[in-house]
């Protein structure tokens, strides 16, 4: 229970600060005084601070102490690797991009991962003096966002069909192997809603939706993101649509390398893109994201996801709706247009859903992997997937994540 009360004191205080002790208790239904003792507990630690709105102010309130702990979030993806230091406030403090492109398999990838983890950890803060611990000093961990099926028993990627040739790859162990830093493996669908579970202040009915070479969805319900049996829950690319003339998956409708062959065949792009080159697709869809001729592909785009989440938003009864991914931040406003017409085309008279992009951009999926490993580490929500029940348990069942062949063509 003392972990619980301080969870939720640090979470209140992290959301909503400044704050009150008695707007903590009110908020988390505990004693003033067990909301006394624990703020002084997290104020020896350095966790929150204590000050005064106004000098003239008698109350003090209480806001997180941003600067002290750190988490790295890498977002490997199939043509960039996304690299951010983020904050305990989870504000991103230094972000790096590395193209995969050149790069020869996930050896070398894994290189650059450990890399870029190493410049982060050494990014000078304007806050930090000499006499201050060093990011370092500070640093939770390393949450690594992937590409799903994930195998959360052993933490390592189970077969994924974006990125061939790491199945099975120990990635967690490798990179803590290399770094000395405790690593966290989490499903790029789940790190992005997890990205925004640890800030908004209102998490009753979310769903975060992330295009980018692949399709995948989070569900965040009473603050907590549901991860399923196996950790690999969001794979709504399957769901039927009709788009571009006729009935189909909602990934083979708006996923970048399917638009990116439909612009082809339409004369819209040129023939001859390396489309067996992850980096020439994302190329090639932002060129036709950017282009007139394309803004009805990208439109048809929209409005076939727009339709899919339809059946998310009625099963779920969710009021937002967060879109985020490489992809769709590079079909801008027709995209999102195109979105929130198929939604409210397909939903009951008078029903009201909020669909906004991410406020984090492209570093939305590596900040939520970070924000997994501070979640963790500070007790703040159960981060880490479930590990599979032991067969050797009477009665129990056990789910292995399953290789999957619809949501995603790569």
């Amino acid at each position: 229970m003392g972990t619980l009360n301080r969870a939720l004191v640090l979470d209140v205080v992290r959301r909503r600060g400044p704050v009150t002790r008695a707007a903590v208790a009110g908020a988390t239904g505990l004693t003033a005084q067990t909301v006394s003792n624990i703020a002084a507990r997290l104020l020896s630690q350095g966790l929150v601070r204590e000050d005064r709105v106004l000098a003239s102010d008698p109350h003090r309130v209480l806001r997180i102490a941003a600067d002290a702990r750190y988490a790295v979030g890498l977002h490997l993806d199939p043509a960039r690797v996304v690299a951010v230091l983020v904050d305990l406030a989870g504000t991103v403090r230094a972000t790096e991009h590395v193209d995969t492109g050149p790069l020869r398999g996930p050896v070398e990838i894994v290189d650059a991962m450990v890399a870029v983890t190493e410049r982060l950890v050494a990014t000078p803060l304007a806050e930090h003096t000499a006499a201050a611990p060093a990011v370092r000093d500070r640093l939770l961990g390393i949450g690594i966002a992937a590409p799903g099926p994930l195998d959360p028993l052993h933490q390592t990627l189970a077969a994924p069909v974006q990125l061939p040739g790491w199945g099975g790859l120990p990635l967690a162990d490798e990179v803590r192997r290399r770094t000395g830093m405790p690593v966290l493996l989490e499903k790029d669908g789940v790190a992005a809603g997890l990205g925004e579970a640890w800030t908004t202040t209102d998490t009753t009915g979310l769903v975060s939706v992330t295009l980018g070479h692949g399709i995948s969805a989070a569900v965040v319900a009473g603050g907590s993101v549901v991860r399923g049996a196996t950790g690999n829950a969001g794979e709504f690319g399957g769901m039927p649509v009709h788009a571009h003339g006729r009935w189909t998956a909602v990934w083979e409708a708006c996923q970048p390398l399917q638009q990116v062959e439909r612009a082809i065949g339409a004369g819209v792009l040129p023939p001859g893109i390396a489309i067996d080159r992850p980096a020439a697709v994302r190329a090639a869809y932002e060129a036709l994201c950017a282009s007139d001729a394309g803004r009805s592909l990208v439109a048809a785009g929209g409005t076939a996801l727009g339709t899919a989440l339809a059946h998310v938003v009625e099963l779920l009864d969710v009021t937002d709706v967060v879109i985020g991914g490489s992809a769709a931040i590079a079909g801008g406003t027709v995209f999102l247009d195109a979105v929130r017409a198929g939604l409210t085309g397909r939903l009951p008279e008078g029903s009201r859903v909020a669909v906004e992009t991410t406020t984090h951009g492209e570093a939305a999926v590596a900040r939520g992997a970070a924000c997994a490993v501070l979640a963790t580490a500070l007790d703040a929500a159960p981060a880490v997937p479930t590990t599979p029940v032991p067969a050797t348990v009477p009665g129990a069942r056990v789910r292995s994540p399953r290789a999957r062949s619809i949501a995603h063509p790569w």
